[in-house]
């Protein structure tokens, strides 16, 4: 067996249950003090390793071979979970009422804990088996769900002393079986914008709807006009949702309301395209509103950016992967996702990647779907996750494009 594979074997137990200890004990954006307390321990354990921590409140900066000459690579992962209440029956299902981890990212840590294991442990072989050629970082990040923990780390000098030259990520992909790599040059995920539109009317006796100004009649013409944008204003082919995921109007069946608020997102790939389609619901809500007599507040947030994978970079992963675990097993050209990712940020200040790691068993038609009360990061997928981390670092120096 070879000597990266054999090390990846010697760490996988604890790796494991490590990573259902996590499971167990979600913790939820910026306040993650029992799970970052975990992480930074164990790191602070490893030969090499510098270990900052509290970056953005509870993230941490961890940097093997932090005065080595050559490039500094960065490799990233995200700690927080979700208020899902979990379903899943696991022994190591959460305990904590209304919070799981339904995206992964206990996994996603795991991986990227277990590669700095792997990586000190190679670099103080002796004699050594391998040495990365410069530092490599490790970025353990808060709050991707929700306040976008990634820009706040950038903020506070998590590309930095050494500067990143480029920063690796991975995200478990339920669709895609264990073994498998998948990613994309270009847009991979979409950018967001949050919104939230409040029609205001006139209330009144529901038997006499002449007298009033219904905001729940006007609200669902402003919801049937925001579907058009995809279909009327955007250029076909020009990825682009708007989604109404939330109304809310009135408290009992025979009195019609004066307000009703909803509450959806906006999803694009494109910068310009993105300019449109947010000012399209503007002008629908308000317009539409003022035409049955009632008016709208539009409340646009700027949400997560696009994640552009870089060109050249997507390459490098492609080439790695295939050497490592096949070229049948790496898939070049999946679709862009919907789905928003703020790993978009490390992008817009170094060149960077996200790949996507298999998750599902070989043998099963499905799997259960991030951000669902069953959904359950696999163990097998750690070690392929573990593995590619590694190797990215490893060969960085010698493949990497410059």
């Amino acid at each position: 067996m070879d000597p990266i594979q054999a090390t990846i074997d010697e760490v996988l137990d604890e790796l494991i249950a490590f990573r259902h200890d996590l499971h167990a004990h979600p913790e939820l954006g910026f306040d993650l003090p029992r799970t970052a307390g975990r992480v930074a321990d164990r790191l602070a354990t490893l030969d090499g390793v510098t270990v900052r921590t509290g970056v953005a409140t509870s993230g941490i900066v961890a940097t093997l071979n932090a005065d080595a000459p050559g490039p500094c690579v960065g490799l990233r992962g995200d700690m927080d979970a979700l208020p899902i209440a979990e379903e899943t029956g696991r022994p190591y299902a959460s305990t904590t009422a209304g919070r799981m981890h339904a995206c992964g990212h206990d996994g996603h840590t795991s991986c990227l804990l277990g590669a700095a294991m792997v990586l000190s442990r190679l670099a103080r072989c002796d004699p050594p088996v391998r040495r990365p050629a410069g530092p490599v970082r490790f970025v353990f990040q808060p709050a991707e769900e929700t306040d976008g923990g990634g820009r706040h780390m950038c903020e506070q000098g998590a590309l930095d002393d050494p500067s990143v030259a480029a920063i690796f990520a991975l995200h478990g992909w339920p669709s895609m079986a264990v073994g498998e790599i998948g990613l994309r040059a270009g847009p991979a995920m979409a950018a967001s914008n949050p919104f939230t539109i409040r029609v205001r009317g006139k209330g009144g006796h529901a038997a006499y709807p002449q007298r009033s100004i219904d905001p729940i009649l006007v609200s669902a013409r402003i919801i049937d006009g925001l579907q058009t944008i995809a279909s009327r204003t955007a250029t076909p082919g020009d990825p682009v949702v708007v989604t109404v995921a939330r109304i809310q109007a009135g408290t009992i069946g025979n009195v019609i309301p004066d307000e009703a608020e909803m509450e959806g997102t906006i999803r694009t790939v494109n910068p310009s395209t993105r300019e449109l389609v947010t000012e399209s619901v503007r002008r629908i809500a308000e317009r539409t509103a003022e035409a049955f007599g009632a008016s709208a507040e539009v409340n646009l947030v700027e949400g997560y950016p696009s994640l552009l994978n870089d060109p050249g970079l997507t390459d490098y992963v492609a080439t790695v992967a295939g050497d490592v675990f096949g070229l049948d097993n790496v898939s070049t050209d999946l679709p862009i996702s919907m789905g928003v990712e703020d790993f978009a940020y490390y992008a817009q200040r170094v060149p960077a990647v996200m790949f996507r790691l298999g998750l599902k068993p070989p043998a099963d038609e499905s799997f259960p779907g991030l951000h669902t009360s069953t959904f359950d990061f696999n163990d097998d997928a750690l070690p392929v996750g573990i593995r590619l981390f590694v190797e990215l670092a490893l060969r960085w120096n010698e493949e990497a494009p410059r």
